[in-house]
């Protein structure tokens, strides 16, 4: 009796153990996985590490050959523009001015202008590189120490007209004057004019001024100014010319044109 209790006992043993072995290892396997992390459990937050590798001491790195493409800006070129300035003179104005060379022999005029209150008060006299002139004097008196005449390239004053010159107490008409001719405001003659119309010039057509057939032209100076001559036909000088300076028009006008009605002697001072 004894011993079939015993072996009962010792069957029971062996079936208990055989159940329970498998059991406990399972259980430290899953024990070991929880213990140990897998690639899938890794955080998904984490961002993947990379290696960079460092530059080389003393090495610059590479350049890109040429900009990149945010930088490229395609630059278009526009064919420049050629402004020509004529070089020659209208040949018919051309030979238009040529003819105060070829005629001209001497000048004489009055002048006025803008500058005289458009008054034409001196009479100038003009023969090559000799001028003298004639100053208008309104007070009849006579007076001592007056002229009324100066030789300009003489730097002489004389007093020529009589009745202005001579009365039973002075006389004046033996006597020379110096004169500054430094001092003297001479405006510019009609051969002076001549010589500052440009190539440029622009023949405008032609027109009458004080009795006398002229031709019209125009140009503008270095500085952008605008200038209007009135040409003798004939003599090839001018009688006007008007300056443009901004919104001013200034006038200058030789009245009573004489052409080559002087000697070299009306250019000797008579009071010498």
């Amino acid at each position: 009796m004894k011993k079939t209790l015993f072996a009962l006992l010792a069957i029971l043993a062996i079936a208990m153990i055989a159940c329970t072995a498998p059991t406990e290892k399972t259980g430290m396997d899953n024990k070991d996985k929880t213990m140990e992390p897998s690639e899938s459990d890794s955080a998904p937050n984490e961002p993947p590490t990379t290696t960079q590798s460092e530059p080389e001491t003393g090495r610059e790195p590479p350049k890109p050959a040429g900009p990149l493409p945010s930088e490229r800006h395609e630059t278009v070129t526009q064919p420049a523009v050629k402004v020509e300035t004529p070089t020659e003179m209208n040949p018919a104005l051309r030979d238009l001015l040529k003819k105060a060379d070829e005629k001209v022999k001497s000048l004489q005029y009055l002048f006025g202008g803008s500058e005289t209150g458009n008054l034409f008060l001196n009479t100038y006299y003009i023969k090559q590189d000799r001028m003298k002139i004639r100053l208008y004097q309104e007070d009849y008196y006579v007076r001592d120490g007056y002229y009324d005449t100066i030789y300009v390239s003489e730097a002489i004053g004389c007093c020529e007209v009589q009745s202005r010159c001579k009365s039973h107490n002075v006389d004046n008409t033996n006597k020379d004057f110096e004169v500054d001719v430094s001092t003297l405001k001479v405006p510019k003659t009609p051969y002076q004019w001549l010589k500052e119309i440009p190539a440029t010039a622009e023949i405008l057509g032609p027109q009458t001024i004080n009795d006398r057939s002229v031709t019209q032209i125009k140009y503008k100076n270095a500085a952008g100014e605008e200038f209007v001559q009135w040409i003798d036909q004939t003599y090839g000088v001018p009688h006007k010319i008007e300056h443009m300076v901004g919104d001013t028009k200034i006038t200058y006008q030789f009245n009573d044109m004489k052409f080559n009605q002087l000697k070299d002697a009306d250019f000797d001072p008579v009071c010498d």
